[in-house]
């Protein structure tokens, strides 16, 4: 549970709860570490949305905010997995998503960098099919100084903004927005047939 001391990932975690499970749920429901084939479309889900989010990481207003950010970015790391399975994933340049403006912006790496407290379990998952951090699974390797300190420097960072109170409905709707299309993808890359 997030601490009172978060008051905006406290809302953010609230408005969000069920997009969050429902998508959990569904990614699961595609038994992802079944085998290779559906663990690779798993990494295919995993491409599209981060292909989308990427160029969020770069993005000059965002750096302020969050120092780190460029090295947060994991999309190399899954490129490196499908590579491993030599699957080519090719680049659709999605940086339209440059255009939302700043607060829409942080509620979409709200999403995104959470995910990667959930990748924690699902890392442990992949090993049932003898991936590692080496081979296959880099995307769900944890960062080196660990996901709960890169977590909480991330929660400090959203906190500590200023945001008017039109900004944080444009936050809340910008993860409302992240989780509609991460479902988007569920949909048309790891549940196709």
């Amino acid at each position: 549970m997030i601490k009172q001391q978060y008051p905006r990932m406290t809302k953010l975690r609230a408005i969000t709860t069920d997009s969050h499970q429902s998508l959990d749920d569904k990614v699961m429901s595609c038994q992802p570490f079944e085998n290779n084939e559906n663990y690779v479309k798993f990494l295919k889900f995993q491409h599209k949305l981060m292909e989308k989010v990427a160029p969020l990481y770069r993005n000059k207003q965002l750096i302020t905010v969050f120092n780190d950010l460029n090295s947060r970015c994991r999309l190399n790391y899954l490129e490196q997995d499908l590579a491993d399975f030599k699957q080519l994933v090719p680049a659709n340049g999605n940086d339209e998503i440059n255009a939302l403006s700043l607060p829409a912006a942080i509620g979409w790496l709200y999403v995104i960098e959470g995910s990667k407290l959930g990748a924690a379990v699902l890392g442990k998952e992949v090993g049932k099919l003898n991936l590692s951090g080496e081979f296959g699974a880099r995307f769900l390797a944890g960062p080196g100084n660990g996901r709960g300190n890169a977590w909480r420097e991330f929660m400090q960072c959203v906190e500590s903004i200023e945001l008017s109170e039109q900004d944080e409905i444009k936050m809340l709707d910008g993860a409302l927005n992240a989780f509609i299309y991460a479902h988007s993808c569920v949909d048309n890359v790891l549940a196709s047939a």
